[in-house]
């Protein structure tokens, strides 16, 4: 399994979106809300700020059509704010660190507020790599891209690729676009996703799946 290049989000796959304290968001939430100006319909704009700590920010302002207002607001908040977390990941994240293969993080997001979960879950020395996809970087690679790159520079096969998250609409399509192994960690924010090689509920899950390749 040494040339088996595993690669795993962050929010809702090694941390539970439920223990990033919701007070850490009030003010992004209450700028957005008074930005909105009647852009988003109240219920649609709610459904999009219920998934704040899911979802990155830059998908929620595509998908619910925030405006460049809301926008600006979220950025500037998200990109000046000084988080300091006290956090744990999922019960099972001792067998993930217990699995063979090349393993990196990738997480979206804003890169202060990702880099504070990942100090605050100590995963640094967890992995060989971790990249943090900035949504506001200007010449952003994006998950797929990344995806690529670390391919090449292992130079494994797509089929020594595996991709594992939560989210269908992100690396899951990422990764199948690809042509690698993509893992859905079953959340209560994604149906499982027929697309995706294997679902599974737990990294316990996943090592049985390695150990029968």
């Amino acid at each position: 399994m040494n040339n088996t290049v595993l690669i795993f989000d962050l929010d809702e796959t090694i941390l539970p979106s439920a223990n990033v304290p919701d007070e850490i968001f009030s003010e992004l939430l209450y700028v957005i809300r008074k930005a909105n100006q009647g852009t988003v319909p109240e219920d649609d704009l709610e459904k999009a700020l219920s998934q704040i700590k899911q979802v990155a920010i830059d998908a929620l302002a595509e998908e619910f059509g925030f405006n460049e207002q809301m926008k600006a607001v979220a950025k500037e908040v998200l990109t000046t704010s000084n988080y300091k977390l006290n956090l744990e990941p999922f019960e099972d994240y001792e067998v993930l660190k217990s699995l063979s293969g090349i393993k990196v993080l990738v997480t979206s997001g804003v890169v202060n507020l990702q880099q504070e979960k990942i100090n605050a879950l100590g995963l640094t020395n967890d992995f060989d790599e971790v990249i943090i996809d900035d949504v506001y970087d200007e010449n952003r690679l994006g998950k797929k891209e990344i995806f690529e790159q670390l391919r090449s520079k292992y130079n494994v096969e797509p089929d020594k690729m595996w991709i594992i998250g939560d989210n269908p609409e992100a690396e899951i399509m990422a990764g199948n676009e690809l042509g690698m192994i993509t893992v859905q960690r079953t959340s209560p924010y994604f149906k499982p996703d027929k697309k995706a090689t294997h679902v599974i509920d737990s990294f316990s899950d996943l090592k049985k799946i390695l150990k029968s390749k």
